[in-house]
């Protein structure tokens, strides 16, 4: 067992010599310059309230309510109902606001 343990602890601190460079690997995306007219928010939910992302690090573009839908918009369909910004926070680091 303690052969064992030794073992997996000594691959753990190797494994490390053999990770990817951020620089040149394919799984990391840079965005140099975000287009506010394209850019398409990602939503962050759990299952009763989503945030949406927006162009802007920092900041939330809407936030959406699930299983609340209203149905007399466009073409009477049910469309997902957002809410109002109640999540509007500041983000303070070292007595700097960040956003």
């Amino acid at each position: 067992m303690r052969t064992f343990l030794l073992s997996f602890v000594c691959l753990g601190c190797c494994s490390g010599l053999f990770a990817q460079d951020l620089r040149n690997s394919p799984w990391h995306i840079v965005a140099e310059q975000i287009d506010p007219n394209e850019y398409y928010g990602v939503t962050v939910a759990n299952g009763m309230m989503g945030l949406v992302s927006s162009a802007e690090p920092m900041k939330v573009h809407d936030v959406v309510l699930n299983g609340v839908y209203d149905y007399y918009q466009r073409g009477r369909v049910s469309n997902i109902l957002k809410a109002f910004n109640h999540i509007d926070l500041d983000l303070i680091l070292d007595g700097v606001r960040v956003a």
